[in-house]
């Protein structure tokens, strides 16, 4: 985050826009570091948001953010009139169709698709390839679901979920990206939904820094950060995609431990020997 902020602060006295992404509890947080790094004046001119504040601000540039924002209730109501309307088409379902417990479940399983921006055509694709009957008819019936709730909802309403989904599509023509400097922070981990947003980030801005954690000292193929790694994989790929030229990583590994027994300790869960004693430090 320190080098993060220091790029910013150059790239900003050579008059540059940034923007720095952090996850939605960060943002404040951020802002505050950005504000003492730079100044009043400075900070100005870099854009602090999150996923979901994109979702505003491109929306206040290109239109669209009018509609009314479903609450969960309103959610249920939607998906419980979408499960009567299919009542004699659900081959799986059919008896739950009245329930309100099961329109729950099914709004908790289109909400998980969506945030991993896996669409109805991609379910019915995924039924095709799969051999298992039982597994097949699942597939078909959540999707027959997905689509009718989705259609439900349509223009007028606004389910949460789908905000990203619709960012996503607005930044294929409003290029917000466009001749900036994206900074990416302080996630450990990010959704299909906010892979595609930076798809949209790599083919739009002229730079972009993603800070990760990892420890190149562990070479298992699982291991704590094993997350974070399928992520970066997936990023450098999307780069590669776009033509996105990859500078040299920079790896922090420095430890800033002021206890010798808490450094210990790092060495020891990234595959180091163990040591007789970690002194006072660790208890």
């Amino acid at each position: 985050t320190y080098h993060i902020l220091e790029k910013i602060k150059r790239q900003s006295a050579a008059g540059r826009q940034c923007v720095l992404i952090v996850p939605e509890q960060f943002s404040f947080e951020s802002e505050r570091a950005v504000l003492r790094a730079l100044g009043d004046k400075a900070a100005l001119g870099v854009t602090v948001t999150s996923f979901t504040r994109l979702c505003d601000e491109v929306g206040r540039y290109a239109g669209g953010i009018a509609g009314v924002t479903l609450t969960d209730a309103q959610k249920v109501i939607f998906m419980n009139r979408a499960l009567r309307s299919l009542e004699t088409e659900l081959t799986l379902w059919r008896k739950y169709c009245r329930s309100v417990s099961f329109a729950k479940t099914m709004l908790d399983t289109v909400g998980e698709f969506k945030i991993n921006a896996v669409s109805p055509e991609n379910l019915r694709a995924a039924a095709e390839e799969t051999e298992s009957a039982a597994l097949k008819a699942k597939l078909w019936n959540t999707a027959l679901i997905y689509e009718t709730y989705d259609a439900l909802v349509g223009e007028r309403f606004l389910d949460p979920a789908d905000r990203l989904t619709k960012l996503y599509r607005q930044l294929e023509d409003f290029r917000y990206f466009e001749k900036k400097d994206v900074f990416i922070d302080s996630f450990k981990g990010f959704t299909g939904q906010q892979f595609k947003i930076i798809d949209r980030i790599l083919a739009q801005a002229d730079d972009v820094t993603v800070a990760l954690t990892d420890d190149i000292r562990l070479q298992k193929e699982f291991n704590i950060f094993s997350n974070i790694r399928k992520a970066e994989e997936r990023i450098r790929k999307s780069a590669k995609r776009f033509g996105v030229e990859e500078a040299e990583p920079i790896f922090l590994g420095e430890s800033r431990y002021n206890s010798k027994s808490l450094s210990a300790l790092e060495r020891l869960i990234a595959g180091g020997e163990p040591v007789s004693s970690y002194g006072e430090g660790i208890t």
